[in-house]
């Protein structure tokens, strides 16, 4: 192995061995800190983990993101290119406006911005690369109160970045022949699989390493974890989302309820993971398309797993209920999903009427490709 590491690093330019070694470099670093972290670790810093009182600041250490226990959290999931469902979350929030204006809220995207989903007609051409750039605008134009404005990785950033990582080390890609080598990996054995990760033909360094920084999990003062997906059976305390474990990791950004899949979490696995996340009391999460829940498991528009979850599909993933995202008081504490209401914390990214209009869209075009012999796709 190190002959033929030797070997290809001779055999590149110097302009793709420093490509490589920029690379290799980011992907040890296990998050760079963005938000305001005291080195003192992480059971000294947190009040709540530590039950020692702190200044009342966003704060970050490794993959976790605290937050205070004050103010108006808005939490947004999965657009998947879908820039102007992204857009309208913007405005029905007046994010950006308040956030301008020093008021206390925070805006939270639990993962998946990047990749179009296969058949989506409402994916939007490098829509991904757009809600990429709008976020870091946001963020860094903002100043202190761009802070606020948290993004979380999901299964999808995660696994661009790791394919990024790989066609860049082992297939030595640039921004030369980055088209050709995606194009060769979407049409091999494993095409299709990979070809759900199409982000990486838009993906370029600067935004690797900004996705490769993001954390991957909130916790609040008043008990709740934002995460992508489901909760992890391997974790033991929050030190293992701070130090990126692996296999802790993957779980929090893959998994499924066992209604949904046989292997998935139950009840139980989510209480369990609460109670070693600090003893919080409610998950809120994206990933699962609302049509792979049981009827009885979706609950004013979005998923109610127990009464310890709330799937949010705020984009893709939101048929057959209506597209949603969160509206949380900081300084309640939520002890059950139940207590969650429509019109208040749960709310409609669309109004009823652009809903309809927006339904009735669907049925036109779908009915445009049936007369052109278009296939339909499924999701």
């Amino acid at each position: 192995m190190k002959n033929s590491i030797q070997k290809d690093i001779f055999s590149k330019s110097d302009k793709q061995l420093t490509r490589r070694e920029f690379l290799r470099t980011t992907a040890s670093i296990g998050g760079l800190l963005f938000l305001n972290l005291w080195n003192s670790g992480f059971a000294s810093t947190f009040g709540r983990l530590s039950g020692q009182s702190y200044s009342g600041q966003i704060l970050r250490d490794g993959g976790l993101l605290f937050l205070p226990d004050h103010g108006t959290l808005f939490v947004a999931s999965d657009f998947h290119t879908r820039y102007a469902d992204f857009q309208m979350w913007l405005e029905r929030t007046r994010l950006v406006e308040r956030l301008r204006n020093g008021d206390d809220v925070y805006g939270l995207i639990v993962g998946d911005v990047v990749d179009s989903k296969p058949g989506d007609i409402h994916a939007e051409d490098d829509g991904d690369t757009r809600i990429i750039e709008r976020i870091r605008e946001i963020q860094n134009n903002l100043d202190e109160q761009g802070e606020r404005f948290l993004y979380i990785q999901g299964n999808h950033e995660n696994r661009c970045v790791s394919i990024y990582e790989k066609l860049v080390t082992d297939e030595a890609m640039t921004d030369s022949n980055q088209q050709q080598i995606v194009k060769n990996l979407f049409s091999g054995d494993r095409g299709p699989y990979y070809q759900q990760f199409n982000f990486v033909s838009r993906m370029n360094d600067d935004r690797y390493r900004y996705l490769k920084e993001l954390p991957v999990a909130v916790i609040t003062e008043n008990g709740i974890v934002g995460i992508h997906a489901g909760p992890s059976r391997s974790l033991s305390s929050p030190k293992d989302i701070i130090s990126l474990s692996e296999t802790v990791v993957q779980e929090i950004m893959w998994s499924r309820p066992v209604e949904v899949r046989k292997d998935g979490y139950n009840t139980d696995d989510l209480s369990a993971f609460l109670h070693r996340m600090n003893e919080s009391s409610l998950v809120v999460s994206g990933h699962t398309p609302l049509s792979y829940l049981p009827e009885e498991l979706i609950r004013d528009n979005v998923g109610e797993y127990g009464s310890q979850q709330i799937i949010l599909a705020t984009s893709y993933g939101s048929e057959p209920a209506e597209k949603s995202y969160l509206a949380l008081d900081l300084k309640t504490a939520y002890t059950s999903t139940s207590e969650l209401r429509s019109g208040e914390e749960i709310r409609l990214l669309e109004s009823q009427l652009a809903h309809i209009t927006n339904a009735q869209s669907i049925i036109s075009s779908q009915s445009h490709r049936l007369s052109t012999g278009s296939p339909l796709h499924q999701v």
